[in-house]
């Protein structure tokens, strides 16, 4: 039986059980059929924690859907993914090569882990302002100089650069290094011969995906995948315990209904059709704006569901204010030089439209100057992030912050990616970031 079979058959049965509204609720009526579906733990329901029935055979089926050996269900979105497949390979004391453009989230990985981190710095596109591929040969240089447990990276990025995960996930085999991906933006990936290959048919370890971000799930609906190519001496089991020990006790069962309903819809002709439509209806529309002049961020196995616009002689910071204050448009994310906006399950031909009408009819100011981006140097690191994180701190002026440990974390949002982490020496750049007052450790 499915879980949304489960979730739909008629109980016959009173409870008196959690949650306290007892799936009728008047606090939200018009979300009244969610809460009918809101149950917890009972009798004869499967248990997020311990499935041994119908969560079980829906994760056994998705398991099958993405090539993977083994596909766990998450209702705490792509972090509690990323900390499971941390907790389970990374003991304390281990060495691990994290890339820097990871989410914040790999950062609390490190702390729980206890692990000794060393930073990897991707590629800068330096046309778009935005980080670019996780090279191999960088990957190769830093294995062959330390023994590490774990590679940790992000592919996709925020804005559909890929790395090459079939070469970086030999590299990392040769020298017997987990290689665990981020794949949170690449959710559709498995589902489009249009759309880049998935981490785990390129041969990574673990991938995590993000349903809520482009595939029309609910918020904190993910995926955590375990590939048929681990090393054999790996427990699989070590994941189940990792996710128990992160997860809350009380899962959410129409989450898990969205996760399971999703993927149905996915992998199905009308969720593929879906997926294919809207790759062509963004190609039309990068094509109507090539006319007048703006450019999109394409390279080799990019992904074109984002949307990465510039045009070399206007601020994307005011297009981006403008189309939101003119049109009520808001883009993910902006920087003078590129604006960044993110489509997938439910980005309509109209939807796009409006988008392209507005781009034409906004007024922005030319500059005589391409606008550029700075990108952040090599952090300079002082202490481990499980070792900052128990350290007494105090407050200091910003003028007086430089040279001394942030106990700070200072990480924009979006993308999420920290610039400062605590551990980490405060230099003249970070100033533009910080407050009056900055924590530092004593």
């Amino acid at each position: 039986m499915s879980i949304l079979k489960l979730l739909n058959k008629k109980l016959d049965r009173v409870l008196f059980t959690t949650p306290s509204h007892n799936q009728k609720t008047s606090i939200l009526p018009h979300l009244e059929n969610f809460y009918g579906w809101d149950y917890s733990e009972i009798e004869g329901f499967d248990n997020l924690c311990d499935p041994t029935g119908p969560i079980l055979m829906a994760q056994g089926r998705a398991s099958d859907c993405y090539g993977a050996k083994n596909t766990f269900f998450l209702t705490q979105g792509a972090t509690l993914g990323i900390l499971a497949a941390m907790k389970s390979v990374i003991q304390e004391g281990d060495r691990v090569l994290v890339a820097r453009n990871c989410h914040k989230s790999v950062y609390n990985g490190l702390v729980v882990t206890c692990a000794r981190v060393d930073w990897l710095m991707p590629s800068c596109n330096e046309y778009f302002g935005i980080y670019g591929k996780i090279e191999p040969e960088d990957v190769e240089n830093n294995l062959k100089l330390n023994q590490y447990r774990a590679l940790i990276i992000t592919s996709p990025t925020y804005e559909g650069v890929n790395s090459d995960i079939e070469a970086i996930s030999k590299i990392c085999k040769q020298y017997g290094v987990y290689l665990i991906v981020d794949e949170s933006h690449g959710a559709l990936y498995n589902f489009s011969d249009k759309l880049p290959k998935t981490a785990i048919e390129q041969g990574a370890d673990f991938a995590i995906n993000s349903l809520h971000k482009n595939a029309g799930a609910l918020n904190q609906c993910a995926l955590l995948h375990v590939s048929n190519d681990i090393r054999e001496d790996f427990e699989w089991r070590q994941v189940q315990k990792a996710i128990n020990l992160f997860n809350t006790s009380s899962p959410s069962y129409p989450l898990l209904a969205t996760i399971e309903a999703t993927i149905n819809y996915l992998n199905s002709k009308r969720g593929k059709k879906c997926i294919e439509d809207l790759i062509l209806n963004i190609e039309n529309f990068k094509k109507e704006l090539r006319k007048d002049g703006w450019e999109f961020f394409e390279e080799e196995n990019s992904d074109p569901t984002k949307i990465l616009i510039k045009r070399g002689d206007v601020s994307a910071l005011e297009l981006s204010q403008k189309l939101f204050d003119e049109y009520k448009i808001e883009d993910e994310m902006a920087s003078e030089v590129s604006a960044l906006y993110l489509c997938g399950v439910g980005t309509t031909r109209a939807k796009l439209n409006k988008l392209k009408n507005a781009i034409k009819k906004v007024k922005l100011t030319k500059q005589e100057n391409p606008p550029k981006v700075s990108f952040q140097p090599f952090p300079f690191v002082k202490m481990l992030p499980f070792e900052a994180f128990y350290k007494d701190y105090c407050f200091v002026s910003k003028e007086n912050s430089p040279l001394k440990i942030s106990s700070q974390t200072i990480v924009p949002y979006p993308p999420g990616i920290g610039i400062l982490y605590p551990g980490e020496v405060v230099q003249e750049w970070h100033l533009d970031y910080l407050g009056d007052d900055v924590g530092v450790i004593k």
